[in-house]
């Protein structure tokens, strides 16, 4: 999601100076949404019989990196707003209480998407299911929730070198206990909407374990970046960054052909704290790959920088787009609900030109019309509540 507003002049002493906006973390955002959009697609359209196809699963894998770069990117640039704002947060001045508007806003949106046909009416009549399903957790839920632990440990631990091994020690934490806490039935316990926070209970998407971990690990990257720049030494750091995501990946595929394995319920590519190294390795490659592309060859494509900005409003936009719109109940019977790689490809490509227009757009009116665009905001929101209340 975009978590660091684009710098600009302080409009009174209670706001920070402005800082450094770096752009391979709004690159890595952005790439991560126009992957994103390609996965939902294929998730959505693509032939039941192309699925058992070696090509099938090397294209999950690279999709599989979507989620874990989004989340990396989240903690990431929490943790470089969190340094220029960090005294302010401790005294929850200001800063602090915007921050938590802007993930009470993500969570709004986040949950609306769930509500069952949009209709309070449903919920009056308590159909079978029907808060379990508006509880499950998605990537936006996910991030939201990591954050709020993440600014729990600013709060408690209040020392940046402290928060930074805190967030380290909750990552590793978290890959370990995930087999542990997917074999446990935690819904009999505790109330369904904190139940579907931790495991899946077949339904979560993205519950905090193992996720929580790319959160966590991409604030502490981001707190380890922010003191290399200090000593401006970011292209030594980046080297580093790929190197130690090499031997992630080297040293989680090694470690897999051990005969050891954690207590728990057992699955390499779910509960495994290997595959998240695995996967965290890649990121790290791949971040330090786009750092080197913007740093050496000045290559960062103003249109993907500014969807990765903003982020929220694409992710949004796209699913309704496909899932409401293509696949709702007037178009999908007359575009069809099925179809090869090249219409899925193409599809993708098509959705995500009209995504970056429509960021684009939107950064536009945000800068010349910033208080309009507040207003149309916290409108939509109001439509949002009132639509739901009504139907």
């Amino acid at each position: 999601m975009k978590l660091n507003d684009t710098a600009e002049q302080p409009r009174a002493a209670s706001r920070p100076a402005p800082a450094t906006r770096y752009g391979f973390v709004d690159l890595l955002r952005g790439y991560a949404l126009v992957v994103m959009i390609e996965t939902h697609v294929v998730n959505a359209y693509l032939l039941p019989e192309l699925r058992h196809q070696r090509f099938f699963f090397w294209l999950t894998f690279c999709n599989g990196l979507v989620a874990p770069g989004f989340l990396f990117a989240s903690g990431f640039s929490a943790l470089l707003q969190a340094g220029r704002e960090w005294n302010d947060w401790l005294r929850l001045g200001p800063a602090f209480w915007r921050r938590m508007r802007r993930l009470g806003f993500i969570t709004l949106v986040a949950y609306y998407t769930h509500l069952r046909g949009f209709r309070f009416s449903k919920y009056l009549q308590d159909e079978p299911g029907i808060w379990r399903e508006t509880f499950q957790v998605d990537i936006l839920q996910c991030i939201v929730a990591s954050l709020l632990v993440l600014h729990a440990l600013i709060l408690i631990l209040r020392a940046r070198e402290l928060f930074a091994w805190g967030a380290a020690s909750a990552a590793l934490g978290v890959m370990v206990l995930t087999p542990w806490v997917w074999a446990h039935d935690l819904s009999r316990r505790l109330p369904i909407g904190l139940a579907l926070f931790l495991s899946p209970h077949g339904l979560s998407l993205f519950p905090l374990f193992p996720w929580l971990s790319f959160v966590a690990a991409g604030s502490v990257a981001g707190h380890t970046f922010a003191a290399a720049a200090a000593r401006k030494s970011e292209v030594v750091y980046m080297r580093r960054a790929a190197g130690l995501g090499v031997l992630l990946v080297a040293g989680g595929l090694a470690a897999n052909a051990a005969p050891l394995a954690l207590p728990g319920k057992q699955d390499f590519y779910t509960t495994s704290p290997l595959y998240v190294l695995i996967r965290l390795g890649c990121v790290l490659a791949i971040m330090a790959l786009l750092f080197a592309l913007e740093r050496s060859a000045g290559l960062v494509p103003r249109a993907i920088r500014v969807a990765g900005q903003e982020s929220l409003l694409v992710y949004g936009v796209h699913l309704w787009l496909i899932f409401a719109v293509l696949r709702g109940k007037h178009l999908g019977p007359i575009l069809g609900l099925q179809a090869g790689y090249a219409v899925c490809f193409l599809s993708s490509a098509a959705i995500v030109a009209a995504m970056l227009g429509l960021a684009g757009g939107w950064r536009r009116l945000k800068a010349t019309h910033p208080t309009a665009t507040r207003r149309c905001q916290a409108a939509v929101v109001a439509v949002m509540i009132v639509v739901f209340l009504l139907r």
